[in-house]
């Protein structure tokens, strides 16, 4: 099940309604923070570029990198921006942004988009995304797990609740504070179990450590880890516990063990990005916000895990969040 909300206000609206338009020579080149594969943040990325390519008729290069080797980031940023026939530099996410601050200005002609980042610079579209709005809601189906054992056959009840990532930086800190929020808005006696694995590309060590956090009694795991986090998400099935996803929809993984996912919309404001540069519509310098209210971030809960009620009462929490009845703890507030 997937909650319903208003479309992304970035964001072009359903394929059917956008005409295919291959009369303009556009490429784009989209050198990424991480690998493909991740199931989550970078591969929603490309799902973005990839629509482009589909809808628009663009010109791709999608060029994958390791997680955790910032040269390589550095090379492929520039073969990108000094390669003549490039209109737009598509990169992200949160790691890579020192690198294109830097790179950036050396190419003032190029236009760049990074992706869960601000603009750094007068030729860089910046795209963030309010990221704790979503761990909020994480937190709140993470409490009601706990808290309705009899509604969840794989939690014990324990009144504990996980969080596993991936290095210590400020959007990092953001979904924790966003999501121990909302655990503390179901019950503030519930106690949050937050794990650093200082890696974002070990599925190994995202299953350690959230193996260890599920033995010392959390009932649910939360990972925001990237491709760490797949690690995180195994060990919720091998513990027989319950697991909840970021980024992608990610809750078919491991089919009753995954609870939901926290959705970034990263290719529909990628795709909106393109579209608008290529309509002479793309605002440099400036960045843009996905939030819950736009659609820019969203839960997608488990319809063979979350019963209706509990359903009811994530949505209800959703809209106090829009309305801004409710307003979730973040580190950018």
């Amino acid at each position: 099940m997937k909650l319903r909300s208003p479309l992304l206000a970035i964001a072009i609206s359903v394929a059917a309604s956008v005409q295919p338009a291959f009369a303009q020579d556009f490429t784009v080149w989209a050198p990424f923070s991480s690998p493909l594969g991740d199931r989550s943040f970078i591969d929603s990325a490309n799902r973005g570029v990839e629509r482009a390519a589909a809808e628009r008729g663009v010109k791709i290069k999608v060029i994958p990198a390791s997680a955790n080797d910032p040269s390589a980031w550095d090379r492929n940023l520039r073969e990108a921006a000094s390669a003549s026939e490039v209109n737009l530099v598509v990169t992200g996410g949160t790691l890579i942004s020192s690198t294109l601050e830097a790179v950036a200005p050396e190419f003032p002609d190029q236009k760049f988009v990074i992706f869960d980042a601000p603009s750094s610079a007068a030729n860089v579209t910046g795209i963030t995304y309010a990221q704790n709005e979503g761990a909020f809601l994480a937190g709140a189906v993470a409490a009601l797990i706990t808290k309705n054992p009899e509604k969840f056959p794989k939690a014990k009840g324990s009144n504990k609740v996980g969080l596993v990532t991936g290095i210590d930086i400020p959007v990092i800190r953001d979904f924790i504070k966003g999501f121990e929020s909302g655990v503390k808005h179901v019950d503030p006696a519930i106690v949050v179990d937050v794990r650093f694995t200082n890696d974002f590309g070990s599925p190994q060590k995202g299953f350690d450590t959230a193996t260890a956090v599920f033995r010392d009694g959390a009932d649910v795991v939360y990972q925001v880890a990237g491709p760490t986090g797949l690690g995180v998400l195994r060990a919720a099935e091998s513990e027989g516990r319950y697991g909840i996803g970021q980024d992608s929809d990610q809750n078919d993984l491991h089919p009753g063990f995954i609870a939901a996912s926290a959705i970034k919309h990263v290719d529909n404001t990628i795709f909106q990005a393109i579209s608008d540069a290529m309509d002479g519509k793309l605002e440099m310098g400036q960045t843009r916000v996905g939030n819950l209210a736009n659609g820019g971030v969203d839960i997608a809960l488990a319809g063979n895990v979350i019963p209706a009620e509990i359903a009811a009462q994530i949505e209800e929490i959703r809209k106090q969040i829009v309305s801004g009845a409710v307003v979730p703890d973040g580190e950018f507030k």
